[in-house]
């Protein structure tokens, strides 16, 4: 008898997975349909698995895989014309000032993540962003998200060992770049960093030093008339490390940041090696969220690098 009741519900497993799959949402803003990717690390995607069939190894253009049967089940919903921009990584500490920034300007804001859920604090704003789980490194949970948008921005990045940080900060934001190409996103921009001239810090930290550039080249040939780098240096703000305790990393380096800047020839010395860092203003959250958000969907700014001295101009 029990033989029989498996052979009768056999053909109903794949229609039973449809099922759960459409029953998990998309958080906040709207009721959606979600994604049914989960990954441990909410903004550096660690913990995804590897990377999709139709991607190349690290250094490679890499192509957008649209994976077998397992589409996400999102639904894009109607908001009457408004604006779609899409942040990966947008429950970090970069990515949530994003989105909180992308708001002010109208635009339907949807961010993914492994778990799909808003920052800590979970501040009023964060209501009006759509939260939506997706695993950077595979397309198909969530490239039905990117098609309509007006522009993708990605905050994807991690440190730990080199391949760690190569896997996260190179082929993850390269996949996401060459999906969002593939899914007909106009332009697109992404954080990277600013590389001091260190000595051996290539060597040392060479998974994110190859990482990063690695993420750019595919930028830049995916996107060579609307790929925008933003490479900021340290980045201070207000962070939230649990719900009840902030680091207010602001009463130290908002200082910081202001002498610097009164330096006359800062930005010569800054290419000073070793001691050349100590000449880079550190920039806060907001203004790297502010020109993320304007290269994003102003095409009047041109393809190319923001370098942190323009960040730290942005108001």
């Amino acid at each position: 008898m029990l033989q029989a009741l498996s052979r009768s519900l056999h053909p109903l497993l794949p229609q039973l997975e449809l099922a759960v799959c459409a029953s998990l949402t998309c958080r906040g803003f709207r009721n959606t349909r979600a994604l049914t990717t989960a990954a441990k690390d909410d903004e550096s995607f660690q913990g995804a698995g590897p990377a999709p069939p139709g991607t190349t190894s690290p250094g490679s253009s890499i192509a957008a895989s649209t994976g077998p049967s397992e589409q996400s089940a999102y639904q894009q919903p109607s908001y009457a014309g408004t604006p779609k921009l899409v942040v990966f990584g947008g429950r970090g500490f970069v990515g949530s000032a994003i989105c909180k920034e992308a708001l002010k300007t109208g635009l339907h804001v949807v961010s993914i993540s492994p778990a799909g859920t808003p920052p800590i604090g979970r501040e009023a704003w964060t209501q009006d962003v759509e939260w939506c789980r997706g695993n950077a490194l595979e397309p198909r949970t969530y490239q039905d998200i990117l098609h309509g948008s007006l522009a993708a921005i990605s905050c994807i990045g991690a440190f730990g060992s080199q391949a760690q940080m190569l896997k996260i900060n190179g082929t993850a934001n390269s996949v996401a770049i060459a999906t969002a190409k593939a899914a007909e996103v106009p332009r697109f921009v992404y954080i990277s960093g600013h590389i001091p001239n260190i000595p051996g810090l290539e060597l040392v930290a060479q998974g994110y030093v190859h990482g990063k550039r690695q993420a750019e080249e595919e930028l830049f040939r995916s996107y060579p008339e609307a790929g925008v780098a933003l490479r900021p240096w340290v980045i201070y703000g207000d962070r939230a490390v649990t719900s009840a305790v902030t680091l207010p990393l602001g009463m130290m380096l908002g200082p910081v940041e202001y002498l610097i800047k009164q330096i006359p020839n800062a930005r010569t010395l800054a290419g000073l090696p070793i001691i050349g860092a100590g000449f880079i203003p550190p920039v806060h959250v907001d203004q790297v969220a502010k020109a993320a958000v304007a290269a994003a969907t102003d095409p009047t700014i041109p393809a190319g690098v923001i370098d942190n001295w323009r960040i730290a101009e942005w108001r």
